[in-house]
This record gives structure tokens, C-alpha cells and sequence, in this order.
């Protein structure tokens, strides 16, 4: 048992017992009053359909009760059988055997019953017959209702004396065609009136209907003519096809209810020579008006939605084209290069006139509790936020709940939500929007809002279609981020080239340039004391032969330098083991490829253990290093570590910032970790392909 909250104390478990008592009881008494209700208007009906009978009551051509029972058990549920009973047991003639009345009471409730069942299953539910399968099934249903009380209760009254061998047939057909046409005549008002209502009744057309009710009046009540009995049928077609199921339905009601009052007073087009004969005739007017109607005005009702379900289809497909045009436009700009700035004004304009919002902005976050406006417009010309305002970020308003949420969102009411950026949104005049989250490399850039100063609810899936914008948006401004890291690697590229250059210089002036020089002057001095001092001049010629092996050497380590002859020849294990032996601290290869690699990416490999080794050597303080070379998921991963003092900082470097540029040229990337005390890690991943 749940319970029951109260106010200002601890709960009673007595008093929650007694209220959910009290709550049982109040349902309980609405459903003994709406069973008292079933009774009395199945009594009623009764009580008409005996006014409607031949021979003071004996025989019916129409038993209104029949239709009146299945339509309330479909509308109101199974659960209100227990007022048919009633009803039924308030028409009985206790002149005739009780067991007889009973059993006619049970038949006529499980004929009902059965009914109901039966048009729920076939119909769905749907109780507006709008549909030719739903009227369908209403004469199914009908047949079903006046079969089954046919056999039990002519039965029930033959078993009682009440009727004799030889009348028992026509009671059984008396009372399955007066059965079958009170649930086509009176069900179908009610069922159609209950589901319906009065929507869709505009006051246009109330003198229109008040013409077709005078003439089936009218043309009900003409003079007996066997020739044109069905002069009628006219009128009735025009109700079916003006006003649908509804106005079909009760024009039958009319138009047979005066058919049968009439021919219970020998009146009417109906009348014959016998009995017999006037029944099966009104009857067979009954059917065949109830279901040509209705069957009519089924069809034109489903004609109705087809023609609606088709325009809804043709403006939706408009919208769709529209929609299309708008994001080519938007991405055409995109893809044209434009800055981010031309992107958000079209991007906002786009939107507003596309989702009919007369105002739309894109903000960029600035911390947790801010935004600025980057974009902006209005239909009036005129954004209530400018570009640059600042917006701070508190409350329930759209930019706070993407800000915190990372999803689109929508508020439907700003006179309901908080906060300071809540009241300007009102004092601008915002009633309601939408917004959808800018996204850039994984993370919440921004947000794209559109607003609407409407009262209007806003439409459905608005929050999908300003994703698609907000898509572009981050488009744009990954390929702005794009172009701005693909400029600065250039400039990285030209700069290492450059220091790369003067290295070159340097080294060549300072070095072996320096040697060849005194190479030269030690070759002039020596042709000078040849022939005067030879001795000297020998002396002189092996300085020059040392200085000239000492340039040699440094040209070939300059050349080693630009790109070792080994690393082509052999591959990276020999170039580096060559590279390694002039290593200013002792390094250890830990792990090497079986196979060689592509000759970018060892080019690329050497260069980045050269310049960590040299690194090391200046700066490192290291008493050794580690290399490691992986070949692992289509990548070449290059690690050089050392157990220095770490603090490394690769933006002050030249080296690293050229070895970037170069990693970056193959897909790759390289990362440098050096935590103070720590020893330095630099990382490479280069792409195989």
C-alpha cells in the first residue's frame, strides 16, 4: 500500500486507510451513477421503440434499445453491462413467465456484449466510422447483436407458451430485423456525436444543414407513392457528402424514425397489404438508407484525410526542399573559405526564416558562466543581442541548459524560467525558443538559439533541424582552426628550414671553411720555403694534411647530418647504431623493427633520435638514454627517453619545432613530456601509409 503524504504531521496509517476507502467508494459511486443513467436511457429507447411498434406495441420494425445498448458498451466500456440488464428488466412483460423474462434479459445483454466486443476488435476503437471497414463492421456487428437475442429470446417465449410452434419463425425474423435496424439507425448517431463532437462545425455551414434536415422532413412525410419510395435517398446522399459520418448518421435517425412512425400510422410509401409485408419493406429502407449512407459518407471521409495526408505530404516535402536549400546555401559558404563571422550571420538568417523565429544568435562560451555573441539577426533588422554582448549564463534560458546538458533544448514559457539572462530575454520581447549545441573537436564550443516572440507553441522537432545548422557552424570553424594550423606548420616549416640554413652556414664557416682556409694560407707559406727552407716547408705541409683531415671530417659529418649514406644503404638500425657511437651520453636501443620502414618515415625516425640525442647531450643533464623503435596498429612509433632533469619546453626550440613540422607532414604527430625532475620523453607516431 502506498502512503499517503500529510502536511505538518506523521502519517496515520487509520486515516490513509479511510481516505483510500473514501477514493474506492467515489469510484464506486460513479460507476453505480453512470449505471443508473444506462438504465434509464435504455428504458427511454425502449419506451420509443414501443411508440414506433404496429398493433399497439406487438410488433417493431425498429428496437432503438438495441442500438443504444451496443453504443454505450463500445463508448463507455464492457464494465456498464449491468444498466442493459436493468433496462431490459424494466421493459419486460412480467405478464408472461419470469424465467421467460429473464432469459430474454440475458439474451438481449449477451447479444450486446458480444457486439461491443466485436466493433472494439474490428474498428480499433475508433468509434467515428470514418472509415468504410469501420461501417463494415458495424453491420457485422449488428448482424451479430440481432442473431444471437433472435435465437434466445423467441426462443425463451415459445419455451414459456407465450407464442406458439407456428409463430415462432415470424417472431425469430420480427426480432432479428428489428434488432439489426435499431443498432444501424440509433448507434451510429451516437457513436459518431460521442467521438466527434461538435468539432469541426463551422457556423457557415449551419444554414446548409438546416436545409437538408427541412427537406428529409419534407420528403419523409410526402403522400404514399409506391413509385418513389425512395425519393429521399437524394437528400440523404448530400448529407453524407457535405458532412461526413456525422451528418449521415443523423439524418438516418431522422429520416427512419419518420419512415416508421409513419408506417405505424398505415402511412407512408411503406404501407402494404399485410403486416408482414410493411415490415420487411421499412426494413429493408432502413438497411438499405443506413449502410448506402454510410458506407458514402465513409468513403468521402476517407477522401478527405487522403487529399489532407497528401497536401500534408506535398508541404512537407516543400519544407524538406526548403530546408535542403537553406544548408546548401550555408555549406556552399562553408566550403568557399570564408571567415567563421560570414557563417554565423548566414547561419542565423538562415534559420529564422526557414523555422518562421524571428530572431536567432550563436554564442560562444567563455568559461562556465559566460557567452558572447559571434552572430546575430532579426527579421525587424535589428538583434536584440548585438554582436559582442555578453551573456552571463545562470538560470533555465536556452544557453545555460545546452551549457550544462550538451544536448539541444527548447523552453516554451521565458515567463517561467529564472535567472538575470531570463528578464532580458523578456524585455527583448522572447516568449519561447530552441537551441542546439556547437561542437568542435569534442568539445561544447557554443551554442545556435532561435527565439520567437509568439505566443504560439512551438513546433516538433525543431531541435533536429537547428542541429543540422549547428553542424555547419562547427564546420566552419574547424576548417577556419584547419587553415590557421595548416598556415602556422608552414611557417614552422620555413622557419626550421631556415635555421636549418644557417646551422649549415655556421657550421661550414666556423668549421671546416676555417680548415680549407688555413689549408690554403699553409700551402702558400710552404711553396714560399720550399726551395729556402724545407724542413719547414714539410712541417708546414703536415699541418696543412691534418687541418685538410679535419675538414674532411667535418664534411662528412655535416653530410651525416643532412642525410647519412647508412640510413639509405642499410636502414634505420645501422644509421642509428652509426649515429649513436658519437652519442654525448651512453644510449641503449631497446627495441628495433624486423622490417625496414618506408623511407619518409625512417627519414623521419632518424631525425627525430638525432635532435633528441643532441638535446640530451646540451641540455639533459643525463646519464643516459633509451630508444625505442615500435611498428604497431599501421603506425611507426618512435620514443627517445632520459633520466634527466626534465623541464624541457618544446616552444623554445627550433629542432623540435622543425622535427614537428616534419612528423606533421606524414599524418603524424610528435609530443614532447617533461616534467621537472622527471627526464624527458619524446614521442613519435608516424603513419605507415
Amino acid at each position: 500500500m502506498t502512503a499517503l503524504p500529510v502536511t505538518g504531521a506523521v502519517l496515520d496509517p487509520r486515516r490513509a486507510v479511510l481516505r483510500l476507502r473514501r477514493t474506492r467508494r467515489g469510484g464506486l459511486a460513479l460507476h453505480i451513477a453512470a449505471v443508473g443513467l444506462v438504465a434509464v436511457g435504455y428504458y427511454l429507447a425502449g419506451r420509443i421503440g414501443l411508440e414506433l411498434a404496429y398493433l399497439d406495441g406487438a410488433v417493431a420494425a425498429l428496437w432503438p434499445p438495441a442500438g443504444f445498448g451496443l453504443a454505450v458498451l463500445v463508448l463507455g466500456g464492457l464494465r456498464l453491462w449491468p444498466g442493459v440488464v436493468v433496462g431490459d428488466l424494466l421493459l419486460g412483460d412480467f405478464s408472461t413467465p419470469l424465467p421467460t423474462v429473464l432469459a430474454q434479459t440475458v439474451g438481449n445483454t449477451l447479444a450486446l456484449v458480444v457486439a461491443a466486443v466485436l466493433l472494439r476488435r474490428l474498428t480499433a476503437g475508433r468509434a467515428d466510422l470514418a472509415r468504410v471497414g469501420d461501417v463494415l463492421a458495424l453491420v457485422a456487428a449488428a448482424v451479430v447483436a440481432a442473431v444471437i437475442s433472435g435465437a434466445i429470446g423467441p426462443l425463451a417465449l415459445r419455451l414459456g407458451n407465450v407464442v406458439t410452434a407456428a409463430e415462432l419463425w415470424g417472431v425469430v425474423r420480427t426480432w432479428i430485423l428489428g434488432d439489426a435496424a435499431g443498432v444501424l439507425v440509433v448507434a451510429p448517431a451516437m457513436l459518431t456525436w460521442v467521438a466527434a463532437g461538435a468539432a469541426g462545425i463551422r457556423r457557415r455551414d449551419l444554414p446548409e444543414a438546416g436545409v437538408v434536415l427541412v427537406a428529409l422532413v419534407v420528403l419523409s412525410d410526402l403522400p404514399p407513392q409506391r413509385d418513389v419510395p425512395y425519393i429521399v435517398f437524394p437528400v440523404l446522399l448530400w448529407a453524407a457528402l457535405r458532412f461526413g459520418p456525422r451528418g449521415a448518421a443523423t439524418a438516418i435517425l431522422l429520416v427512419c424514425s419518420i419512415t416508421v412512425w409513419n408506417t405505424a400510422q398505415s402511412d407512408g410509401p411503406f404501407v402494404r397489404g399485410s403486416l408482414t409485408d410493411s415490415l420487411l419493406a421499412t426494413q429493408l429502407f432502413i438497411a438499405t438508407a443506413a449502410i448506402t449512407s454510410l458506407v458514402l459518407a465513409a468513403v468521402t471521409a476517407e477522401r478527405a484525410r487522403a487529399a489532407q495526408a497528401l497536401s500534408a505530404a506535398e508541404a512537407a516535402q516543400r519544407a524538406l526542399a526548403a530546408e535542403q536549400a537553406a544548408l546548401r546555401r550555408v555549406a556552399t559558404l562553408v566550403a568557399s573559405d570564408v571567415p567563421p563571422h560570414r557563417v554565423f550571420q548566414q547561419v542565423t538568417e538562415e534559420v529564422g526564416r526557414l523555422l518562421g523565429l524571428p530572431g536567432g544568435n550563436v554564442m560562444q562560451f567563455d568559461g562556465p558562466r559566460a557567452a558572447i555573441v559571434v552572430g546575430a539577426w532579426s527579421e525587424d533588422g535589428a538583434p536584440r543581442f548585438p554582436i559582442g554582448a555578453r551573456i552571463e549564463l545562470d538560470g533555465d534560458t536556452l544557453a545555460p541548459k545546452v551549457a550544462r546538458s550538451g544536448r539541444a533544448q527548447r523552453v516554451e514559457r521565458y515567463e517561467e524560467a529564472s535567472g538575470t539572462y531570463a528578464a532580458a530575454v523578456r524585455a527583448a520581447g522572447y516568449r519561447a525558443g530552441v537551441a542546439a549545441p556547437v561542437t568542435v573537436g569534442g568539445s561544447l564550443w557554443g551554442v545556435l538559439t532561435a527565439v520567437t516572440t509568439s505566443d504560439e507553441p512551438l513546433a516538433e522537432g525543431l531541435e533536429q533541424r537547428l542541429c543540422d545548422f549547428a553542424d555547419l557552424v562547427a564546420q566552419a570553424l574547424a576548417n577556419a582552426d584547419a587553415y590557421e594550423k595548416l598556415a602556422a606548420s608552414r611557417a614552422r616549416v620555413l622557419q626550421a628550414g631556415d635555421a636549418e640554413r644557417r646551422r649549415l652556414e655556421r657550421n661550414l664557416h666556423d668549421g671546416a671553411q676555417q680548415r680549407l682556409v688555413s689549408v690554403a694560407i699553409g700551402l702558400t707559406v710552404a711553396g714560399k720555403k720550399l726551395d729556402s727552407d724545407p724542413d719547414g716547408a714539410r712541417q708546414i705541409l703536415a699541418g696543412a694534411q691534418e687541418d685538410l683531415s679535419h675538414g674532411l671530417a667535418e664534411l662528412r659529418e655535416l653530410a651525416r647530418g643532412l642525410h647519412p649514406a647508412v640510413l639509405t644503404e642499410r636502414g634505420l638500425g645501422p644509421a642509428l647504431d652509426s649515429l649513436l657511437v658519437r652519442a654525448p651520453v651512453p644510449v641503449e636501443i631497446a627495441e628495433m623493427p624486423a622490417e625496414r620502414l618506408t623511407p619518409a618515415v625512417e627519414a623521419a625516425a632518424y631525425y627525430v633520435v638525432a635532435e633528441a640525442i643532441a638535446n640530451v647531450g646540451k641540455y639533459a643533464q643525463a646519464s643516459g638514454a633509451k630508444v625505442t623503435v615500435s611498428r604497431t596498429d599501421g603506425a611507426a612509433t618512435v620514443i627517445v627517453a632520459d633520466d634527466g632533469v626534465g623541464g624541457a619546453d618544446a616552444a623554445l626550440g627550433s629542432g623540435l619545432h622543425g622535427l614537428a613540422a616534419r612528423v606533421e607532414s606524414l599524418h603524424g604527430r610528435l609530443r614532447v613530456e617533461s616534467p621537472p625532475g622527471g627526464g624527458t620523453r619524446v614521442r613519435a607516431d608516424i603513419p605507415l601509409g
